[in-house]
């Protein structure tokens, strides 16, 4: 998928004489360089682990185990603050820092511009990203760890036709606000997970910096 062009973005705002949202650009690309870095290190605790044979009672594997853990659910909480920047990013440039920074969130700029009227395509893309099933397990997973409790984990191989034919962690189901998300592999969140993310996030800036060429 195309990239968000950053640079594009600036040089329309000063072109337009609209404020920019640098600080939340670079803060978005910094937050998406931590998912990518939880994920490489995740990836490289079982690579080390796998290298010699191990036991489920050896300290080693513990070990390992809590460490991926600890990747996978900094990885969610990176990825999580990915839509709050985005809002703050919205909120500067579309609806001219309405909003507090302290009071943003990406609902409430969807909500008031879809009452509005504004932006229609930024307002579509961003309500497909607030809607999506994967952003709000991250939403709910972020929360749970962060308010509540931890998310249980269980190590899993399996091998064979119909398997994935992967060994890794996954995290159990678990309820959120009433809702129940469905157990997952760390794998998915770390990959599949977060980059279908990436690409939700990618279309609502297509959207804004076509929608500040044309203002």
């Amino acid at each position: 998928m195309t990239k968000w062009n950053f640079a594009e973005l600036n040089k329309l705002c000063e072109e337009k004489g609209i404020p920019d949202a640098k600080i939340y650009h670079n803060s978005l690309g910094w937050r998406w360089k931590r998912t990518d870095y939880h994920a490489e290190m995740a990836s490289k605790v079982w690579a080390d682990l796998f290298k010699e044979s191990f036991s489920f009672i050896d300290q080693r594997c513990y070990e390992a185990i809590f460490s991926y853990e600890a990747q996978v659910e900094s990885c969610v909480q990176a990825l999580h603050s990915l839509g709050d920047i985005l809002a703050q990013i919205i909120n500067v440039l579309v609806l001219s820092s309405r909003f507090s920074e302290d009071s943003i969130s990406i609902k409430r700029v969807v909500d008031v511009m879809e009452k509005e009227n504004l932006a229609p395509e930024i307002t579509k893309s961003t309500r497909k990203l607030l809607d999506d099933h994967l952003f709000n397990y991250i939403k709910a997973f972020c929360n749970t760890i962060k308010h509540r409790r931890l998310i249980k984990t269980d190590f899993r191989a399996e091998y064979g036709g119909n398997a994935r034919n992967e060994s890794g962690l996954r995290f159990e189901e678990f309820i959120f606000k009433g809702n129940t998300y469905p157990q997952t592999w760390g794998s998915d969140i770390l990959e599949k997970y977060r980059f279908h993310l990436l690409d939700l996030i990618t279309e609502v800036g297509l959207n804004i910096n076509k929608y500040i060429a044309t203002i």
